[in-house]
């Protein structure tokens, strides 16, 4: 069977997921690997090493060696988790499963409530975004874990387009702060993703198919996305925004959140 040709599509989420990760601190192991060649080289008889050409290498070569195996584990470690606050995002070569037809809004995600129901019950400080107006809805749900998620929805306005296959002009969900993944981001190697700044705070622009999981106390959840989403946090909150606007002016909108 030929290779097929043109463009690998695993690789823009590659260089936005190379650009997205931040590395630990590298360990100091270069006295380490130098004493350590030292004393292999005491040990032997003339004090002639097993590999003679290792001794002309200048120290910096040395040095740079073991930097670039320190950084090569830090690059797994980082790899293995992309997240905001309590949403994983994981890249997969192609999503598993067709895309469902359920939208994100309605009893799947819990009963409907009113704000100040939502904002006692939560847990966690709710944001809203200024210039929306009262949300339509207000669902809360229960996740896995006991912690509470927060789901408001607003009707598409001038402003605000519809979000393809919904009612919605904008999704908002909000979850607490915690690293426990309570949602994950399940995203195809042909979506981009791209790291933002919202306020100051470092968040994630999605856009492209991906799936929405949610961990609920009978099972995981499994949601298709047709919109773009913004990930980011403020304070203890994680928000996850799903909009049709494109990302300059969804970075807009979320800088209003207050």
């Amino acid at each position: 069977m030929a290779e097929p040709s043109g463009p690998d599509p695993l690789e823009p989420s590659l260089r936005a997921l190379a650009a997205a990760l931040e590395f630990p601190p590298a360990p100091k192991v270069a006295s380490a690997v130098t004493a350590r060649l030292r004393a292999d080289r005491r040990a032997r008889p003339g004090g002639r090493p097993p590999f003679p050409g290792l001794v002309a290498w200048p120290r910096r070569r040395l040095l740079v060696l073991a930097a670039l195996g320190a950084l090569l584990v830090g690059s797994a470690a980082a790899a293995a988790r992309l997240a905001v606050g309590a949403i994983v995002i994981r890249v997969v070569p192609e999503l598993p499963t067709p895309r469902p037809t359920i939208s994100e809004a309605g009893p799947v995600l819990g009963p409907l409530v009113s704000l100040g129901e939502a904002g006692r019950e939560a847990g966690f400080p709710l944001h809203l975004p200024a210039g929306l107006g009262h949300p339509a809805e207000v669902h809360l749900a229960r996740s896995a874990f006991g912690y509470r998620l927060v789901i408001l929805v607003w009707r598409p306005d001038a402003r605000h387009p519809p979000i393809p296959g919904t009612p919605w002009g904008t999704i908002l969900i909000e979850l607490p702060g915690t690293d426990s993944p309570l949602a994950i981001k399940e995203v195809a190697a042909s979506a981009t993703i791209r790291t933002v700044r919202v306020a100051g705070a470092r968040g994630y622009w999605l856009s492209g198919p991906h799936e929405l999981i949610l961990r609920m106390p009978g099972g995981e959840r499994r949601l298709g996305v047709t919109g773009n989403v913004l990930l980011w946090k403020v304070g203890p909150t994680t928000l996850r925004l799903e909009t049709a606007l494109e990302r300059r002016d969804a970075i807009a909108l979320a800088r209003t959140v207050g």
